[in-house]
């Protein structure tokens, strides 16, 4: 067994995921506390869309390990589910208790001490709307219906949305994952996603939340064992004004991950945030130190 419990995974291809990459991992060393040091799997997982050499320099200089095996195939072109193929590969492949996967547009500002410790065999966070989500009823339950049905899906657990608490079926958001190792749930999630593609059972509006569709079939039967991350992690730093209070005032020393997407690439995103963070604050000065970072757009799409 690894000397670490826990391995942070992460993709990092040409253009802006590039970027996104350095800063995460630059800011796990920085803010990561006792998983500071802790190892990173950086995968560029399509080879036509190897990152840069100094990306990768850097990346390796900052401790992670860059995979640049050729982990996608059928799903080359959904680059959402790049996730779903890296996350199986390193199930397989490395010894660690924990395994973490985040999507590169985020930054840990703390300690993440959620993802390695605790008895549980997932740990998420609620997506932020429901979108492709079902209330039980209505126009998406009956995809939620064959999809339960195709993955022999018994028990029909609830959430509740990050943005509205609106109670769905359990549905999460997969920019951050974390799994026991030996329950085997990445292995499981490829099988899903896979499996649903070829019974045709696939979402016609929004493909792209496959990944989060079948993640939600695999995780529903284990729910009493998915742990349900506070509000300080995933934080969905565009929805900020819309969350509950006790969410939406956080500072940024109070947030241990923070979902930007492309906020980060914006001018002045930061400052703007609403209700504004302490700019006098360390991670707020580290952050206005780096940010925007490449490639720089007027507004988040």
């Amino acid at each position: 067994m690894s000397t670490q419990p826990v391995a942070f995974l992460i993709c990092v291809e040409h253009g802006r995921l590039e970027s996104e990459a350095v800063l995460l991992v630059e800011s796990l060393r920085q803010w990561g506390g006792a998983l500071a040091d802790a190892p990173v799997y950086a995968f560029a997982p399509r080879p036509a869309l190897y990152p840069e050499p100094a990306t990768v320099e850097r990346l390796r200089s900052l401790g992670a390990t860059v995979v640049d095996e050729a982990l996608v195939d059928r799903f080359a072109e959904m680059p959402t589910f790049n996730k779903v193929s890296v996350s199986a590969w390193a199930e397989r492949e490395l010894d660690y208790e924990f395994l973490v996967f985040t999507d590169s547009d985020t930054v840990f500002l703390g300690e993440p001490a959620a993802l390695a410790e605790g008895d549980w065999v997932a740990a998420v966070r609620p997506v932020d709307r429901r979108i492709a989500g079902s209330k039980g009823k209505g126009r998406n339950e009956p995809f939620w219906r064959k999809m339960y049905a195709e993955l022999g899906v018994t028990e029909e657990p609830f959430t509740e949305t990050t943005v509205g608490q609106m109670r769905i079926r359990a549905y999460w958001n997969t920019g951050l994952v974390a799994v026991r190792r030996s329950a085997g749930l990445f292995a499981a999630w490829e099988e899903a996603l896979g499996r649903l593609f070829d019974a045709e059972i696939v979402q016609k509006r929004w493909p792209q939340f496959m990944d989060q569709l079948s993640w939600a079939g695999v995780t529903a039967n284990v729910h009493e064992r998915v742990r349900v991350l506070s509000d300080a992690y995933n934080y969905p730093f565009r929805h900020r004004q819309a969350l509950v209070p006790a969410a939406r005032d956080l500072d940024l020393p109070e947030i241990v991950h923070v979902h930007y997407r492309l906020s980060f690439h914006v001018p002045d995103a930061l400052s703007a945030a609403d209700p504004p963070f302490d700019p006098a604050g360390d991670r707020y000065r580290w952050l206005a130190d780096r940010l925007p970072i490449e490639p720089i757009v007027d507004r988040e799409e």
